[in-house]
Parts: structure tokens; sequence; C-alpha cells
């Protein structure tokens, strides 16, 4: 660069030692004169014609700002998108708010525009948070408030190199600060025309949920300890703003809320035996539903299994939970993923399934307690009715039979609940249990129950 300014004592060159961002009021007041600013990156380029071009369309719409459509170079795969619009359009004060989501893109960066001076010294240095990430947009939104008339061209003059060093793949602590900066400074400004549309708000939504998504990122392939990552994660899972974002049904709100996901599960299976708070607050934030089933013990579980993981992502209770009763039926990873756990935290809010874990009862019965969860009670009554008379009911017998006596009360089904109550006495005497059998029998005889089998039990129970 210095042949340059050797040869056009209008060339200036000036160094950093580090890339670094500049406060643009100093550097003005130090070295700029003219009546325009262009910003090129030391490793872009602008086709021959850019200032040409963008001065005379400038110049002729009088805009404040012009912009000019970009070739994105992706060095790492070779390919290449380009951001541009089919046609030139022009915004008035006026017509600002309105046509937000036709130029936002254009205005989250420095470069590919030209800019007229005297809006951007109307910028305060004071307005602009002094973010490492996300500035160039902040200070742009600033520029918007200067504006009397903007226009994007429909040329493309302006070539961007994409490659993972660069400072948008770097992790920084207040990258997320940034992410919801941005946001709600974008509705602020629209909020200055009054009141911000649904439209308007969905699509800022959209590019809060794609911004979060590179965010989830840059923190996963961060040299960020599993415990570090995952307090970033339970940062961004329980902002208000990612929230409504991920709740707005916008398809860029559930990629991102997905992406969230999988990476804190990713990040989740690494903890070792480290504390998995965060993580599990991460997944029942996103996954009100499921996301209690899930924590540092299990996640390889869902991780492992791709029918699991979709139910999951889902948040389909149902679902994962047949999957789940279906593992246990076939002996599937049973005691390597703690699937009795799993599908007891998955049951948390049922009273009659929440204290459920034994991997006997489970892996016997999945078909009852696929009924009961249903809430088909006098189907998994009648189902148990059938194997207690058949003398079929074995392994988890007292949990059997437990079972079906709450099943019985809840249902008012009396003869059910007596002769469910007089099996657990029966079984108790098996086991030699004689006082929890005569606290059963002394139930029945309260109710009034008189019974030749119940005279039985009360003798067997009341032998030393």
């Amino acid at each position: 660069m210095s042949e340059y300014a050797m040869a056009d004592d209008r060339i200036h060159l000036i160094r950093y030692v580090q890339n670094q961002k500049i406060n643009i009021q100093e550097f003005l007041v130090e070295y700029a004169s003219g009546e325009y600013l262009a910003v090129l990156d030391s490793d872009d380029w602008w086709d021959t014609d850019y200032l040409e071009r963008l001065l005379f369309w400038s110049e002729k719409n009088k805009l404040d700002v012009a912009c000019t459509g970009t070739v994105m170079h992706v060095l790492e795969s070779g390919e290449q998108y380009l951001r541009k619009v089919n046609s030139p359009i022009v915004f008035s004060r006026e017509t600002l708010a309105e046509g937000l989501p036709l130029y936002h893109v254009f205005f989250r960066t420095l470069w590919g525009k030209l800019i007229r001076m005297q809006c951007i010294c109307a910028v305060s240095g004071d307005a602009v948070p002094k973010f490492s990430y996300g500035r160039d947009t902040a200070w742009c939104f600033q520029l918007l408030r200067q504006t009397r008339k903007i226009g994007v061209d429909s040329s493309v003059l302006h070539h961007y190199r994409i490659h993972e060093k660069s400072v948008s793949y770097q992790y920084d602590p207040s990258r997320f600060d940034a992410d919801m900066y941005l946001y709600e400074d974008a509705i602020k400004f629209l909020s200055s025309f009054g009141p911000v549309s649904s439209e308007n708000r969905k699509f800022l939504q959209a590019v809060y949920a794609n911004a979060v998504f590179d965010t989830i990122y840059v923190i996963l392939n961060s040299t960020m300890s599993p415990a570090e990552k995952l307090r970033q994660y339970r940062t961004i899972a329980t902002a208000s703003i990612t929230l409504a974002a991920y709740q707005s049904n916008i398809e860029d709100g559930r990629r991102s809320q997905e992406n969230l996901i999988i990476c804190a599960m990713t990040t989740g299976s690494a903890l070792k035996d480290e504390d998995d708070r965060d993580f599990r607050l991460v997944m029942q934030t996103l996954l009100p539903r499921c996301g209690r089933a899930v924590s540092g013990e299990n996640v390889q579980l869902f991780l492992d299994n791709s029918s699991l993981l979709h139910a999951l992502l889902q948040d389909n209770i149902d679902v994962l939970m047949k999957e789940l009763l279906g593992r246990m039926e076939n002996q599937q990873g049973v005691k390597r993923y703690a699937i009795p756990r799993t599908i007891q935290a998955l049951a948390a809010d049922s009273p009659l399934l929440c204290q459920i874990d034994n991997a006997v009862f489970l892996r016997k019965y999945a078909g009852i307690y696929w009924e009961v969860w249903k809430g088909h009670y006098i189907a998994a009554l009648d189902e148990m009715t059938g194997l207690l008379l058949e003398n079929k009911v074995s392994g988890g017998r007292e949990l059997f039979l437990t079972l079906f006596i709450s099943l019985a009360a809840m249902e008012e089904q009396v003869p059910a609940f007596i002769f469910g109550k007089m099996q657990l006495a029966e079984h108790y005497l098996r086991q030699g249990r004689r006082e929890q059998a005569r606290a059963v029998v002394s139930d029945l005889t309260e109710m009034g129950v008189e019974d030749a089998e119940l005279e039985t039990l009360r003798r067997r129970s009341q032998k030393q």
C-alpha cells in the first residue's frame, strides 16, 4: 500500500499493529476532509467502477448512504454467494420503518456503501457501545438515525472474503450482549416511527435468532471448558429475547433453538462428573415437556438414537415416552443409559407414575404403564386384574399392586380396590412382613369389609 501513498498525496497510509475497532469520529477529525466515506477491509476488494457508480447514483438521488451488493467468497470451500437486490431501491425518511427487511442486511456492516460525511459527523461517539463484535451494525443504526434518504443499488461491486479466523468466528465474552443490544436497538429505532409492526418484529426476531445461531457455534468451538460453555448457553436460553424469538413460530427461531439444544447436549456429554445444573436448566427451558428427562448422565442416549433425538427436539412427550418404553421391553441400553430414571423424570407430573423407576416392572408391564400414561385407567385396571387372577404377576409385584390399588381408588372401583388390598396383604405375608399385612387388613376392616378371606388374612397376620 505504501507505493500508492507515495504516488498520490491524497492517499494516507495509516498502520495498526493489530486489528482493532477504531472510533470513527476521532478518525475523521484527524484524517478525513472529503464529502464521502467508503470503507474497505484489507483482505477485500472493489470492482474498478465501485466509487464512480455509487457516487453517480448517490448524487443523482441525493442519497445520504448508497449501498451496493456484495459477492461473499468462502475461502475454505471456494463457494460464493451474493448479497444483492434485483432492482435499485430508494428509501426516504418516511419509508425507513416499512422498508427495514429490504435494507437491513446492507446496514449490518460499514463496508459495501458510500456514506455522506455530514451524517457520519452527526453520530455521537458515545451512542455506540464498544463491542468487539457487532459494533459495525450498532454504528450503522446510529447512522440511519441521521439520514434523510438511503438507497440500495442492484449492482454487485464489493467482494468480501469469509474465513474462519475473522472476528465473526472468534469467541468474545460480550458477543451475546451485542446480539441482544442490536435487537433492542433496532426495536428502539423502529419505535421512533410509531408502533412496531408484527412483520418488523418477526423479521428482527429472525435476524436475532440467526445471530444467536452463529454465537452458539462460536461458543461450541471455543476453548472454554464444558461447564463454562453451558453457563453461556444457559444465559442465551433463559434470555427473554431468546424465548420470544423461539416462541414466535418462525423457521429461523426453530432452527436456532434446535441448534442450541444440540450444542448444549454435545457439551453436556463432555461434563463427566461435573455439576450439570446449567445443562438441565437449558433443556428444561427450551423443552418444557421433555427437557426434564435429559441430564448429563443420560444425554448420550439421545445423541446416539435419532428417533429419540427427533422426539426430544419436537418436545413430543408421548412419542418420547413410547420410544423409551419400547427400549425397556426390548432391553436396549437399559443399564447403560439409565432408562428407568429417564422414564421417571419424564413422568414427574404424573401422580400415578412419578415414583416408578423399577427396571423389572417397566420391562414386564410397559404396555400397562403406557395405558396409565395415556389416561386409559379402566383399560389398565382390566388388564391388571386379568394378570392377577391368572397369577401371572411375578417380578415387580408390590409395585404392580400399589399401582393397581391407586388406579382403583382414582376410578372409584371399590371391588377392584378391595381385591388389590387383599392381594397386597397376601404379598406381605409371603414375605414375612406381618406388621404391614396387619395395617392393610386394618384398613379393609375400617372400610367395613366382611369377607372370609379377609378373616383368614387377619389370623395369619397376627401369628407370631
